[in-house]
């Protein structure tokens, strides 16, 4: 029980993953398109272009039980969260066992023990359901975020004072962040924490604009304060809330700016979520097609997007320059597809 919490732990935080080694490889591809106007600044846009796979875990009853025991007990929980909360419990009452306990404690401890033991065999059928499913059309996840990605970059790029503006569309995002990974592994030593900035976009096409406050599928990791900042400027100067809507969020799922972020990156994630109970629409369904796209949600989350960037470069850019100037590194853009 031991292994398999540390192995659930490793995986899950994407420090290594040691069971995933024993099974095939899939190729997968990064989209990555790089600017070179000698800026002192990076600004990365990113939005994953992979699908998911459809499955009754996702679906929609589930995802509001999920939601409203959050908001009972005030905390996220994620699919994950339970799955590994249910391995530690086993693993506490297993180590009790070891210990030389009252006989009459032992029954309560089987009881205790025998809930996140169902919980577990239960998850293996939803696990399968998952892995049976199809492939969805992934229009609201992240069709619309790459389709906004691509909008920001057009307006973007080239007219920032103080950044270059690069876009990198991640693969395998469904296999825990696996294609943002392997794209920092090998630009990081190009890019310098304290000249470049994250900014993701997530699942857009529906509801109003949240920007994360803190996301993870287990430890969750706060993003960067002033980013944090300047949305929650956006959201006061919105105050009727008749543009964008938007709100802070907390996610127990994980994003590539977690990534960036988990790396010691400047990171922002801004997604679209419905009602108070930041219900996604359509997320991971068979059901998430084009028609079901709402234009206004698209907008909504451009325009706040335009507005971070813009306060992004007036705000933070100035002391990016500061920067540049003292270190002068040398670097080498290129273009890939």
């Amino acid at each position: 029980v031991l292994a398999a919490s540390a192995a659930t732990l490793l995986d899950l935080t994407g420090r290594f993953q040691i069971t995933r080694r024993l099974t095939p490889q899939r190729s997968s591809q990064n989209v990555v398109s790089t600017e070179d106007a000698e800026k002192p600044g990076t600004l990365v846009l990113l939005a994953h272009y992979d699908a998911a796979r459809a499955g009754s875990p996702f679906g929609p009853a589930m995802q509001r039980l999920r939601i409203r025991l959050g908001r009972l007990i005030h905390r996220p929980i994620g699919p994950f969260r339970a799955f590994f909360a249910a391995i530690v419990l086993i693993l506490a009452c297993a180590c009790v066992r070891l210990l030389d306990i009252d006989p009459e404690w032992l029954p309560w401890l089987t009881l205790l023990q025998f809930i996140p033991t169902v919980a577990l065999i239960v998850s293996l059928p939803l696990l399968a359901d998952v892995h049976l499913s199809n492939i969805v059309p992934g229009a609201g996840d992240n069709a619309s975020g790459v389709a906004t990605v691509l909008r920001l970059a057009e307006r973007y790029g080239g007219a920032l004072e103080h950044f270059d503006v690069w876009v990198v569309l991640p693969g395998a995002e469904e296999g825990q962040l696996l294609g943002m990974r392997e794209w920092l592994r090998r630009y990081r030593k190009q890019l310098d924490p304290r000249r470049t900035i994250f900014l993701n976009v997530e699942s857009v096409g529906s509801g109003t604009v949240r920007y994360h406050r803190r996301e993870g599928y287990l430890l969750g990791a706060p993003f960067n304060a002033e980013l944090r900042k300047l949305c929650a400027e956006l959201v006061e100067a919105d105050s009727e809330g008749e543009r964008f809507g938007a709100r802070e969020r907390i996610s127990r799922s994980a994003t590539a700016a977690h990534v960036a972020r988990t790396k010691g990156y400047p990171a922002a994630s801004i997604s679209c979520a419905e009602g108070p109970l930041d219900f996604t629409a359509d997320r991971h369904q068979l059901t998430d097609t084009p028609d079901q796209i709402d234009p206004e949600a698209l907008e909504r989350a451009h325009g706040f997007c335009a507005e971070l960037i813009e306060l992004i470069d007036e705000r933070l850019g100035p002391r990016v320059a500061s920067v540049a100037g003292r270190s002068q590194p040398t670097r080498n853009a290129s273009t890939e597809s």
